[in-house]
């Protein structure tokens, strides 16, 4: 069993699944695919990449991401007023890495260190009651252009580390997954990157978004890989979030390598 995002930027990972014999899945936003992992429901999610620093039982599926080198387009912070005088944020409750990464972004780069409180992704209702509001996903997306000013959290990162980012990986219970599983997930990724255009046309329906502008979002501005360099920015991240006192432990985090995968000595 799968659970993976609902949001455009995780179709092209699971695109193919539904070709994968036994490959059951379903949709649920991070905070509920991490909890799912932690109680060991499923054995493979689509989940932010936080969810591994807190689970030490958790492994990364090599090779794969929902990652941005530059603008994310889809993880922002919107705000009114001047920027400076912010002082209370409305975190989205259905996000872990992103709301993280707000808050290390207003300290680091701006200085700044505002209440936070969560609350449901509208960006509408979090800037009634906020002076900004951290949002992911397709809400981000249909946020009318203008409504407010924003700060495009995937470009911040980058112009602080020069780094890529890795919002969410496939994570799995490594006794509950196999090399079978593996290969369907990578499968999947080869199959949606191979039919974008497909993709992109479903969830301009979906979401009432200009097909154009869905494929240049899958095509141009995410990446689906999880190299050497994104692995850094995974460190890295990790290291800010620990010396700001978001999380806890130094566990290692492990890439899956099913026994069947290993070569003999």
């Amino acid at each position: 069993m799968t659970a993976a995002v609902p949001y455009m930027n995780g179709r092209p990972l699971v695109w193919g699944l539904g070709r994968e014999p036994g490959m059951d899945g379903f949709y649920a936003v991070p905070t509920q695919i991490a909890e799912l992992l932690v109680k060991e429901e499923i054995a493979a999610g689509l989940v932010s990449i936080v969810a591994c620093f807190a689970n030490p039982r958790l492994e990364i599926v090599p090779g794969i991401s929902i990652s941005c080198n530059g603008h994310a387009e889809s993880v922002k912070f919107f705000y009114d007023g001047e920027l400076g005088s912010i002082r209370k944020v409305a975190l989205d409750t259905s996000s872990l890495t992103s709301v993280m990464l707000a808050r290390i972004i207003l300290q680091e780069r701006y200085g700044l260190s505002p209440e936070f409180v969560s609350m449901h992704p509208s960006v509408s209702d979090m800037l009634a009651a906020c002076d900004g509001a951290v949002v992911i996903g397709d809400t981000t997306m249909l946020v009318p252009s203008g409504r407010s000013s924003e700060l495009d959290l995937g470009s911040e990162w980058h112009a602080m580390t020069g780094l890529p980012f890795v919002f969410a990986v496939w994570a799995v219970n490594p006794h509950m997954a196999s090399a079978e599983l593996v290969d369907a997930l990578e499968r999947s990724k080869a199959f949606g990157l191979s039919h974008l255009h497909d993709v992109a046309n479903a969830e301009s329906g979906r979401l009432g978004i200009p097909e154009e502008v869905c494929y240049r979002y899958l095509s141009e501005i995410m990446d689906y890989d999880l190299t050497d360099r994104h692995m850094e920015a995974i460190s890295l991240f990790r290291e800010k979030a620990r010396q700001h006192g978001f999380i806890a432990g130094d566990h290692e985090l492990k890439l899956y390598e099913p026994a069947e995968r290993i070569a003999p000595v």
